[in-house]
């Protein structure tokens, strides 16, 4: 489906961005502007939090299996995240 896509871009796009998150704001903002979802935007900045560089130390202190499982909580809340914000904002 085309929606799960969406979704799907964006949280790997979040999972891959680097650097500091204020150095996002400028281009989120523009996306915004020209309408994007801000379901989408809450979904990309959640999903930064999974830090893939970090998943050998954070294997070796507790499991793969953690790792994976928190993994993939984090990508099931970073879009119900977004789906909440999308469904609050519209109904303004």
């Amino acid at each position: 489906a085309p929606g799960i896509r969406k979704w799907l871009f964006v949280v790997i796009g979040g999972i891959l961005s680097t650097g500091p998150v204020y150095m996002w704001y400028p281009l989120l903002a523009q996306l915004r502007e020209k309408g994007v979802n801000s379901g989408f935007i809450a979904a990309f900045l959640y999903s930064r939090a999974i830090k893939i560089p970090l998943w050998p130390i954070i294997i070796f202190y507790f499991s793969a299996k953690y790792v994976i499982t928190l993994t993939i909580v984090m990508i099931a809340f970073s879009i119900a995240q977004g789906i909440v914000v999308s469904r609050v904002l519209s109904s303004r």
